[in-house]
């Protein structure tokens, strides 16, 4: 996978901002690797954990369910939980072709 510098510095800000309007911002970019490091933020929200558990790609959705700030309920089959899904590398370094 390569990522653009625009999309680490995204990461860097979604790994390490406590701004909530900065990671509402990032919860919307169109990069899965941003929504899902917002995901696990632990300085997100409970509205937008809940709102990212509904993220229409898995690997976000299952990483915001996993947020201590989630209240959301929600049963992912186990099939759905492959590898990536679960995976918990630093999206800034990992190299899903080493999975």
């Amino acid at each position: 996978m390569s990522i653009t510098f625009d999309v680490v510095e995204k990461l860097n800000k979604a790994f390490n901002s406590t701004c909530i309007n900065e990671l509402k911002m990032l919860a919307n970019s169109e990069s899965m690797i941003v929504r899902r490091a917002v995901a696990k933020n632990v300085n997100i929200d409970t509205a937008l954990a809940n709102e990212l558990s509904f993220d229409p790609v898995l690997n976000v959705s299952y990483m915001a369910l996993n947020n201590p700030k989630s209240t959301v309920k929600r049963e992912i089959p186990p099939s759905n939980l492959t590898k990536c899904v679960v995976c918990q590398k630093d999206e800034r370094y990992m190299d899903c072709t080493l999975c």
